[in-house]
Formats: structure tokens, sequence, C-alpha cells
């Protein structure tokens, strides 16, 4: 009897215990890194359903805490899996959310407990500085069927106007070339292969869709950067002096190079689309005698552009969402997130100030 109740014991305190994820957070001020209080967080710890994931979804414990005068709080949860993460739930008044921080625990502890169980994690939130109106807006452009931009087998070229947020024609009302995407598909090898699903010999071709894209005046300047992901706002203003450069874009299809990944046409697609990547341009530019910039609109691109198509029609998607200050020679650009001053923003989905 006696035995019993030590094993019992024993095990007790590792079913408590088992599966069990600990860490904690503070939050910081992002400009001069003091504590902010009163911050509602969130922390989720996943769990792997295993088999069943093909039909439920994972399963999350919430643990939601509030920081204290030292910007601190405990998060505590069950997660069979090692996933855990916490974030900004409601940013506090004068603060962008932003800021988010997650892990994937590998070991536990004779009690189940994920190690290590004494992190602490930095967020650091950003501050509403200026926020003004700007022009926002979705620009995008398809037509899967035929393609667009006048594809002549080779070659297709589309150009947008910033200002009045439209394409030019014969796609849009568009009135000045702000921006251009010229595009060019080249076949880089074929194949005759037996496709069992037709079963029939056809031809595939290998290619390469390249669309160049730049500002369409040379005092114009297009420049891409890198931003945090998690970041509550990308950019707040355009860099003075911004670099001009022409973005190139690829996707395609190639032969597959290892034999040990070969499909039935021995083919992979692939791309050079960049999710993080962001963009700042300066559009209108005009010099004075003395050299001066005396006019220029100021604007971002939040992600990269995203470019569709084959070999066969060219191009035949293009997308991206842009901010402009229409107020001449202002290069602040952080929206307020209230009014935009595109009255046809098209799908904004997940705007961001």
């Amino acid at each position: 009897m006696k035995m019993l109740f030590f094993i019992f014991c024993s095990i007790l305190p590792i079913w408590i215990f088992a599966d069990l994820a600990k860490f904690s957070a503070v939050v910081l001020s992002e400009d001069n890194l003091m504590p902010i209080e009163g911050v509602q967080m969130q922390a989720n710890f996943w769990e792997n359903n295993g088999w069943q994931a093909w039909t439920q979804a994972p399963r999350v414990e919430v643990d939601r805490q509030i920081t204290d005068k030292n910007g601190f709080c405990k998060f505590r949860g069950k997660t069979n899996c090692g996933n855990v993460c916490c974030f900004v739930a409601i940013p506090p008044s004068g603060f962008y959310a932003g800021d988010s921080w997650g892990t994937d625990f590998k070991s536990k502890n004779i009690f189940g407990v994920w190690q290590p169980d004494n992190l602490v994690v930095t967020l650091r939130l950003q501050r509403v500085e200026h926020p003004i109106p700007l022009f926002v807006k979705k620009a995008t452009l398809q037509n899967f069927k035929n393609g667009i931009g006048g594809f002549d087998g080779t070659n297709s070229v589309v150009r947008f106007d910033f200002l009045k947020g439209d394409w030019l024609p014969p796609h849009g009302s568009g009135e000045v070339a702000d921006i251009a995407f010229i595009s060019t598909v080249k076949i880089t090898d074929k194949e005759r292969k037996f496709r069992y699903a037709t079963r029939r010999v056809e031809d595939v071709l290998f290619y390469d869709l390249s669309t160049a894209i730049s500002m369409c005046f040379k005092e114009d300047a297009l420049s891409a950067f890198e931003v945090e992901q998690n970041a509550g706002i990308k950019i707040r203003k355009a860099q003075e002096r911004l670099s001009s450069s022409v973005i190139v874009k690829n996707r395609g299809m190639r032969k597959i190079i290892n034999p040990k990944f070969k499909n039935e046409w021995n083919c992979e697609y692939y791309s050079n689309f960049e999710e993080s990547t962001c963009y700042q341009f300066r559009a209108r530019s005009k010099y004075d005698d003395k050299g001066d910039l005396k006019e220029a609109y100021y604007g971002k691109i939040y992600g990269d552009f995203e470019i569709e198509g084959d070999e066969k029609k060219g191009v035949t998607r293009i997308s991206f969402m842009y901010y402009l200050n229409p107020t001449l020679l202002d290069r602040n650009l952080e929206w307020d997130m209230k009014n935009n001053l595109c009255t046809d923003p098209g799908s904004l989905s997940e705007p961001m100030p």
C-alpha cells in the first residue's frame, strides 16, 4: 500500500505539469526603451492534432495578461508540441501594435515542463507620431484568359498613374505614366513528353517571365528596402535622397536538376517574389535651375509586386498596394488609417499605417 502511494505521488507532479510552457514578456517603447504599463497581451499555446489534423483545426490554449508598471507580464499554458507565441492583443493609446514573438520549444525537464522555463522576451512598440490622410490603393490588373499589356508573343508593357490611381489605356483611364512594367517571355528549353493524363505526346516549354519595373521619368526614384515583418509601421517618412533602380521580378518553369524529385513533367516553378520587400518612390520630380528639387510626390509600396503569367499569354496579373502623399514635397507617409483620399481603393484586406 505504501509502495502504491509512493508511486502515485511520484507520478502526480508529472501529470500536473506535463506539457506546461512558461515564459514572460516585457513591453517597451521603441523610441526611449521605457516600459509600457497596461498593455493587453495574449499568448497562444498550440496543440498538434496528429492524424486528426486532416479533419480538425489545431487547438490552442489562450492566456491573456496585462503588463504591470514595469511593462512585465507572465504567461503559462499547455502545449503538446512546444509551439507558443505572444503578441499585443489591443495596442495602448498612442502606440501601434506591431511586434510579436514566437518559438518552438524542443525539450522538457523530468516534470514534463518545456525548457527553458524562464524565458523573458522583449517586445518594442512604435509610437503614433504624425498620422495624416493618404491616398491608399490596391492596384490590380488581371486577365487570366488573354494576358495584359498587349502581349505579342514575347513582350508586353503596362503603365500606371499614381495620382489618378488607374492604369493607362487600354486598361484604364490613367493619364500620366508614373511606373512601367515591361515584361519579356523567353523559352529556355523544350521537351517532348508523354502526358499520362491525356495519353498523348506534348511539348513541354520551359520558360522565364522577366518583368522590369521602373519609374517612367529619369528624375524619379524607386528603391527597395527590407523591413521587419512585425513592425507596427514599416516606414514613416520617405528618405530625402532616394536612389533609383530597375526592379526585376522573375518567374517561370525550369527543369528539375535533382532526379530524386522528378515529376511527370520533370519541371518546377520558381519566382523571386519576396513578401518582406517594400519600396519607396518619388514621382513627377522637377528641379530648378540650381539643381534643387522644387516638385515631387512621395509614396511607399507595402509588400512585393505580385506578378503572374505564363509562356503563352505573358503577364496575366499585376498587383501592388501603394500609399501616396498628394502634398508636394511632403515626405510624411504615416497614414492615419481613417481617411483614405482614394475613392476607389480596391481590396485593402490588411491595411497598415
